[in-house]
């Protein structure tokens, strides 16, 4: 460890000047080149070249920025999984039950499904894998299950409700992650869309959900991009252009050795007439401010919820000779008005990372006067309302932090996914008689009612499982909500992920206040908002 420590110095105490003061790259090339065979042939000790050359190159990346990074094969992987919206796996919607894996749902014209996985499995072996037991996990059989495409994997299963054991030879194949985790209609004419990130796939699956809720009569839209980390930063556009007639500039980018890049908008959106409302919160990052600023400073959406992160720097991933890759920041994103989304990082990495930390301490989650801004940082939307610059995207309407104190007792039911598995248990006692009576969603959401009984058999479940005892009087004041999620997480195992936010939307405090907004035309009025 010490001869990697005294190497490691050596490397980036010769490489950095390097980096920092520009010297010619046949210099730099020849200085790094030198440095690497001195080790190799003259160090005292022997040496792992690779780990220290990964070393150096981390450190390097570190003292230019935030976030630029070096990736290793299984980063770089995880890297274009995110970007592709896909993975190489089996297709199956699982959760753990009881130390056993209980199937979920299987993806629709799946790998699994294709050679007949069902709904309510529970999966015993994987390959020559026993995998029950108290020390499996997600990450466990996430493991197991995924692989390159067209590879086979053997997955014996118990069927529901059957002593029979099945083995199913599995061929893995590109599996899709939805970007659009829930899309649906609030009233009868505004609808809800949340994007969980941006990817290759994600303006097919906008596109047809705006379709869907169109033929449903949608009128208005709220947007929800609270906790969307960002990524491709032509889906953001592509989204904004949906919403924009022609001509429009939506964000232009620049950088030390690239020309300043415009990008407008084109004709044909098919949002041009709808209201719109879109919410951010510090979870807000990249590609997602892309969209929220270029609303904002055409004065086309209203702009609800706090400050967003303040990551405006554009990545390019440069491929190495041995499967790595280096994520370069080359340019910044810049707002139709001017203004830089980046945060400042001139402090150092290490405080940049601090910031959303000190944010909360200052207080900027719960009051919108603990954001100061000069005037420097002013600049004006295309009808002359001012905005604010200095890093992210400060919203035309603040709101705050939901910080209400929930006893310790509710707080664990919820944290320690207790209503979860009580769902789940409740889906694999009773999966016959659900798939019998509630075909499809709408039965569901119809005719299952939640009985005011089953608090009292989660309050049980709690304390036989969990050992937690819950307060009967807690349990009044937070009962609809206990029951909500309770519904959620059962309509989520029968129908899929997508369903969950259909019933819990209720106890968003931020979706029921924009949707009051989104009828209240003296607001739009009032921030100059207007379709086009």
């Amino acid at each position: 460890m010490a001869a990697q420590i005294k190497v490691w110095i050596i490397i980036i105490s010769l490489l950095i000047p390097s980096v920092i003061f520009g010297q010619d790259d046949n210099s730099t090339n020849k200085k790094m080149d030198k440095v690497i065979k001195l080790i190799e042939n003259q160090y005292v000790d022997s040496v792992n070249m690779p780990e220290l050359v990964e070393i150096a190159i981390k450190a390097i990346l570190h003292d230019l920025d935030p976030h630029s990074k070096y990736m290793n094969k299984k980063e770089l992987a995880e890297n274009n999984e995110s970007l592709k919206s896909s993975f190489g796996g089996v297709g199956l919607f699982y959760q753990i039950l009881n130390d056993t894996l209980l199937v979920l749902s299987p993806t629709p014209n799946g790998p699994s499904e294709n050679v007949g996985i069902k709904k309510g499995d529970k999966i015993i072996k994987i390959n020559d894998k026993n995998v029950t037991g108290k020390n499996i996990s997600n990450t466990f059989f996430t493991n197991l299950l995924r692989g390159e495409n067209n590879s086979s994997v053997e997955i014996t299963i118990k069927r529901h409700y059957s002593d029979s054991i099945m083995t199913f030879k599995v061929i893995r194949s590109q599996i899709p992650i939805s970007t659009v985790e829930a899309s649906f209609m609030l009233n009868e004419t505004t609808a809800f869309l949340k994007i969980s990130n941006f990817s290759f796939t994600t303006n097919d699956e906008i596109q047809r959900a705006f379709d869907r809720l169109s033929s449903q009569g949608m009128e208005n839209i709220i947007i929800d991009l609270r906790g969307n980390p960002g990524g491709l930063m032509l889906a953001a556009i592509k989204l904004a252009d949906e919403f924009l007639d022609a001509n429009k500039l939506i964000v232009y980018t620049k950088g030390e050795h690239f020309k300043t890049q415009n990008y407008n908008s084109t004709s044909g959106g098919s949002m041009l007439s709808s209201k719109l409302i879109v919410l951010i919160d510090e979870g807000t990052a990249s590609a997602s401010e892309i969209f929220a600023g270029a609303m904002q400073d055409l004065d086309r959406g209203l702009i609800i919820g706090r400050k967003s992160y303040g990551k405006g720097l554009i990545g390019r991933n440069y491929n190495l000779p041995d499967g790595t890759a280096i994520r370069l920041i080359t340019g910044h994103y810049y707002t139709p008005s001017g203004r830089c989304i980046q945060k400042s990082y001139e402090n150092g990495v290490d405080e940049y990372k601090k910031d959303l930390k000190k944010r909360f301490e200052n207080g900027e989650y719960l009051y919108a006067d603990s954001t100061h801004f000069p005037d420097s940082l002013k600049f004006k939307t295309f009808k002359g309302r001012t905005v604010y610059g200095g890093g992210g995207i400060f919203p035309d309407i603040f709101f705050p932090m939901d910080t209400a104190k929930y006893p310790e007792d509710i707080k664990s039911l919820f944290a320690k996914g207790i209503i979860q598995e009580f769902a789940a248990q409740y889906f694999d006692a009773n999966l016959e008689f659900l798939q019998i009576n509630y075909s499809n969603i709408d039965l569901f959401e119809q005719n299952f009612i939640v009985k005011d009984e089953i608090i009292n058999q989660i309050i049980n479940f709690a304390k036989a499982k969990f050992n937690l005892n819950i307060d009967g009087k807690n349990v009044q004041v937070y009962k609809i909500r206990i029951l909500k999620f309770y519904k959620a997480y059962l309509t989520r195992n029968l129908f899929g992920n997508s369903y969950f936010y259909n019933e819990i939307w209720t106890t968003d405090q931020l979706i029921n206040y924009s949707l009051e907004i989104m009828h209240q035309g003296k607001i739009f009025k009032k921030y100059k908002i207007s379709a086009n």
